[in-house]
């Protein structure tokens, strides 16, 4: 059973619908600018990618706005958006269509506000929705809720890896007969102090760059020092093609192959080799019925850690051996920051709209790349009827998708 794309929700700091998306990623501008949700100064790192003008109260009900959190309402809305853009007013057959959402960290940083109140205020100060607000799988479920879907729901937490192992397991539940329709991908709100923070004493974010934060995401590039916290959520409409094709639905592209794996190795570190990730990455390419020989376009983690992007690059080099330097690799963080759980979706978006535009776009801030490796840091004009999209999580976690363009 093939599964396609046919509807796109996203909100991230490079633009809040697809053509948005598209216009501030192919412009190889960076939207990564200093924190304001709170005062930064006490980190080290200081820079953030914020959604500009979210506003719950102006998209949804506002019985709904006032109880969901933002990590809830940022999946809803992005739900909301993908069913419009597949034109899906409707929904019929509702116990055939689930969700599957993934995210890093959930509704932590609603659990961090209401710890401070329950510290000044006592209990009576906490939302009475707390603790049906920030477990892991909240967003899908108050996107079923919302949507009136009866199908499966999942809600993984899978680190980093979290968005494309959303968008994989539902494609299996639906080529396993248990749904038609999904609602997938990955949402996180993580800007708050204390979970911000806790990365910060990582030392795994960007603090070189905090006078000049447009150019602190720096995925591959010799100069980079750590990844660049962002927001995000980005969910797609996936559907059987036969249905979609019963429809006319606008089919943006198919899911063809999907892997996994774990590094078993470090809690914060990656395998150095790549070894796991590479094998990750030929999981996928098998279930798609492709060789690594066949891949025309890769669209890569690249967080911009020191060790993360060593560790991808050897890993691409195990993939894709000598044709490696002739391979486009996308690495768009440097554009919108690196949303954890959610910004694995984000990229497939991106994946998405350079097979429909035509247009490999530019890896912003890898202005000293590696060598072995094709980033550019202006668009360069390609038909791509294929990509393969890389991730990777603290906890070893790796996950892939090769993405097929319609018609390919």
């Amino acid at each position: 059973m093939n599964v396609v794309v046919t509807g796109i929700g996203v909100l991230s700091p490079a633009g809040s619908d697809p053509a948005s998306l598209w216009r501030g990623v192919a412009s190889g501008q960076s939207f990564v600018r200093r924190v304001t949700r709170f005062d930064p100064a006490p980190f080290r790192s200081q820079v953030a990618g914020e959604i500009a003008g979210f506003d719950p109260q102006a998209r949804l009900d506002r019985k709904l706005a006032n109880r969901l959190d933002r990590f809830s309402a940022l999946a809803v809305v992005a739900a909301e958006d993908a069913l419009r853009d597949a034109d899906l007013k409707t929904v019929d057959q509702p116990g055939e269509f689930g969700v599957s959402i993934g995210s890093a960290l959930g509704g932590a940083a609603l659990a961090e506000e209401q710890h401070r109140r329950y510290l000044t205020g006592g209990i009576g100060a906490v939302r009475p929705v707390l603790a049906i607000s920030v477990f892991g799988a909240a967003a899908a479920c108050n996107v079923a809720q919302h949507c009136n879907l009866h199908g499966p729901v999942l809600g993984n937490t899978n680190s980093c890896a979290a968005g494309i192992t959303a968008i994989g397991e539902a494609c299996m539940l639906m080529r396993l007969g248990r749904a038609r329709r999904m609602l997938a991908g990955g949402v996180e709100a993580p800007l708050a102090p204390l979970t911000f923070g806790a990365f910060d004493l990582l030392r795994a974010m960007s603090a070189k760059w905090n006078d000049a934060p447009a150019r602190a995401s720096r995925p591959f590039d010799r100069a980079r020092d750590g990844f660049v916290m962002a927001e995000a959520a980005a969910v797609f409409v996936l559907e059987l093609e036969e249905d979609a094709l019963r429809r006319n639905a606008r089919i943006y592209g198919r899911i063809a192959g999907f892997g996994m794996s774990n590094d078993a190795f470090h809690m914060s570190a990656p395998r150095e080799d790549g070894s796991d990730s590479a094998r990750c990455m030929l999981a996928a390419l098998a279930d798609a019925g492709m060789t690594a020989q066949e891949v025309e376009c890769v669209s890569a983690h690249g967080s911009g850690t020191p060790p993360g992007d060593t560790a991808e690059m050897r890993a691409l080099e195990r993939v894709l051996g000598e044709r490696l330097p002739r391979v486009p690799v996308v690495a768009s963080k440097g554009c919108h920051g690196h949303a954890l759980g959610a910004t694995g979706a984000v990229e497939v978006a991106i994946a998405l709209l350079a097979m429909e535009h035509g247009e490999v776009p530019p890896s912003v801030n890898s202005d000293d790349p590696e060598p072995q490796l094709a980033t550019a840091t202006v668009p360069r004009p390609m038909r791509i009827t294929n990509v393969l999209k890389n991730a990777a999580g603290f906890g070893g976690l790796n996950a892939a998708l090769v993405l097929l363009r319609e018609g390919a």
